[in-house]
């Protein structure tokens, strides 16, 4: 019988579907500023003691090259073929204040398959609601089918994806 430990190590490091061009064995963690997902443009960053930290390639936390220091740390990345994996993605959501708005939108979220890991929601005296989700997608494609299907919702006037700033 094989111990946990053996077949972890035999493994590497989790690449969490991410291959590091020309390096093995890196730890790889996404950046939660931006969130990346499978289909989306990402760069590397090598951290100080914790690996490459990935990112969305339109990232504003990405040093640029011509600062001298930190530019060297950037690293080519690319997705890893065949990911099958959930990605952390926030949307906000916007739309005239109503009775039921909170709930269609997480029945349309629900019916397309998605897991719903939090959701806030708010409304100003304007009658303009916010709701801030953050559910776990696939892949760039999969993000963009639930995103149309919430438009489609009854007095949503938008979906945008969120990054931290």
């Amino acid at each position: 019988m094989k111990s946990a430990s053996t077949d972890k190590e035999r493994r590497g490091r989790p690449t969490n579907g991410v291959r590091v061009k020309g390096v093995e064995n890196l730890l790889v963690r996404f950046a939660r500023c931006c969130n990346p997902v499978p289909g989306d443009e990402i760069i590397g960053y090598i951290t100080r003691g914790r690996g490459v930290s990935v990112h969305r390639a339109d990232c504003t936390n990405i040093p640029s090259p011509e600062c001298s220091d930190e530019g060297n740390r950037v690293i080519e990345v690319e997705w890893a073929d065949n990911v099958e994996a959930n990605y952390n993605v926030e949307i906000e959501i916007t739309g005239h204040d109503r009775n039921g708005l909170l709930n269609e939108v997480l029945q349309v979220v629900s019916e397309s398959k998605t897991i719903i890991s939090t959701v806030s929601g708010r409304s100003d005296k304007n009658k303009v609601a916010m709701i801030h989700m953050t559910i776990l997608i696939r892949n760039i494609d999969h993000l963009h089918s639930v995103v149309e299907k919430i438009k489609r919702v009854k007095d949503v006037y938008s979906v945008q994806r969120i990054m931290q700033t």
